[in-house]
């Protein structure tokens, strides 16, 4: 390729230098036949036969000179054209790329939301679980088919057990109060369903998510549980687990 471009960019001088030495060539011929007879030119005659030989040639390269600009100027253009083309190719390039990558952090963060949600809705179930384990309100050969539920997508499972009962028992409300005052694993279990129900709507940037969990079985659940961990029992209950449980660095201590 560059041997072509060198051809290309060589074979119009050489042509007009072709051009030049045959018309020298034939001035130099026709001086030549002119002979004694130039002697007996006048000045004028002498400088107007001189000016139409070299006339033409001046002309001639001031014509090849143009042709010559013109073409290289023409070579610039596209030049300058290919090099903004690949400087627009590669801004295309970059932009698709931004785009790729602020798509792919907003996927990540959508992964780890959705991560963090599922965390939350097993605590949730675990609690429910336990619930419903210490107060009679699921029998123990039936946890293991309502952990399958919730491992099939239902994250009401062991919810709507309290739900069902709380239909043909309307004071299930009291009677949440008096298991619960006698039974710290139970009490527990309900202050963790409660303050990781509001920590989960609390978190909720979408208003239409929000008022489904809110209004599921989840949140009637919750509804359910609160009053019973905001009565003076559940207080005093939940403080009596918060006092008992070790903190963090005192369990790692005791560990040790």
């Amino acid at each position: 390729m560059n041997g072509k471009s060198s051809v290309g960019d060589w074979l119009p001088l050489l042509l007009a230098m072709a051009v030049s030495a045959a018309w020298v060539v034939f001035a130099g011929l026709y001086l030549y036949r002119l002979g004694p007879n130039l002697s007996q030119l006048t000045p004028s005659e002498a400088a107007g036969l001189f000016a139409g030989i070299g006339g033409p040639l001046a002309a001639f390269w001031l014509f090849m000179a143009v042709v010559e600009q013109r073409r290289r100027l023409a070579r610039l253009s596209q030049t300058v054209g290919d090099i903004m083309g690949q400087h627009r190719h590669s801004l295309q390039i970059a932009e698709t790329q931004t785009r790729a990558l602020i798509a792919f952090q907003a996927q990540a963060e959508r992964g780890q939301a959705a991560e963090t949600r599922a965390l939350v809705l097993r605590d949730l179930a675990a609690s429910g679980a336990i619930l419903a384990e210490r107060l009679g309100v699921i029998r123990d050969e039936d946890v293991d088919l309502h952990w399958a539920r919730f491992g099939s997508g239902d994250v009401a499972a062991f919810v709507q057990p309290f739900l069902h009962y709380m239909v043909t028992h309307p004071d299930i409300g009291e009677r949440l109060v008096e298991a619960v005052a006698g039974d710290t694993v139970a009490a527990n279990a309900l202050h963790a369903y409660v303050r990781r129900f509001e920590k989960l709507t609390a978190t909720l940037d979408d208003k239409l998510v929000r008022d489904v969990l809110e209004e599921g079985p989840l949140g009637r659940a919750y509804r359910l549980f609160k009053p019973a961990a905001m009565s003076p029992v559940g207080a005093i209950v939940a403080a009596t687990v918060a006092a008992t449980s070790p903190a963090p660095a005192e369990s790692a201590d005791a560990a040790e």
